[in-house]
């Protein structure tokens, strides 16, 4: 039983480092695709304001991260600070959701989980028909099961699943969801949780950790 217990643990603990590692890719696809979608969407000064700070902010991220630890800390406040000021003093533009993404995956990268919830749901109050709706849910879910607030989180994974159009982030939904329905100590929602993945995905990274934690609450 201890060995079970032990296997669970570093299983958490894995999937739980994992979690800012999705985040940070999520900003770099971020980084990868915004230049082009917005440079399609042609608005008015606001947006093209919006625009380069955001690519402004994103450049010197990656200049930061080779920083010192105390450095780094200062530099992501201010990030956090700017899109703030953004969000609160310019017109809502076409970049706005983006803005909205970066502001609350800066947040959470920062450790500050609240802020990180108040905004996420921001994101899917004012555009839940977004193309990027999913992905905010994902990170929803991760803020709230880093505040401990598990059922909450399920919830964010749910919704995802629920959503034909969120085909690429069901296997890895599910997972995060029987992450969750574990930390809840509901082993059987969990189960059917992990065998969704396997259905869903069955050659994935995703599949592999799903079964490996079968072989331990079955």
């Amino acid at each position: 039983m201890e060995n079970v217990k032990e296997r669970t643990r570093k299983y958490l603990r894995v999937l739980d480092e994992q979690k800012l590692k999705i985040i940070i890719g999520i900003a770099v696809v971020v980084a990868v695709v915004l230049p082009i979608t917005l440079y399609k969407q042609k608005t008015n000064n606001d947006f093209y304001e919006v625009w380069s700070r955001i690519w402004r902010i994103k450049s010197e991220a990656v200049t930061a991260k080779q920083g010192e630890p105390e450095k780094k800390s200062e530099t992501i406040n201010a990030f956090i600070s700017e899109y703030t000021f953004l969000k609160d003093n310019l017109y809502t533009t076409p970049a706005t959701p983006w803005l909205l993404l970066e502001l609350g995956n800066t947040q959470y990268k920062a450790g500050k989980f609240e802020d990180a919830i108040l905004t996420y749901n921001e994101f899917i109050v004012e555009y839940n028909k977004h193309p990027l709706l999913s992905i905010v849910r994902q990170s929803l879910g991760y803020a709230y099961e880093e505040m401990g607030q598990f059922k909450d989180a399920v919830n964010q994974f749910e919704k995802i699943l629920n959503n034909d159009e969120a085909v690429f982030l069901k296997a890895q939904a599910s997972l995060d969801a029987g992450r969750c329905y574990e930390k809840l100590e509901q082993l059987d929602p969990a189960s059917t949780a992990y065998k969704k993945v396997i259905a869903v995905s069955p050659e994935s990274y995703f599949a592999k950790m799903a079964q490996y934690r079968l072989e331990d609450i079955e």
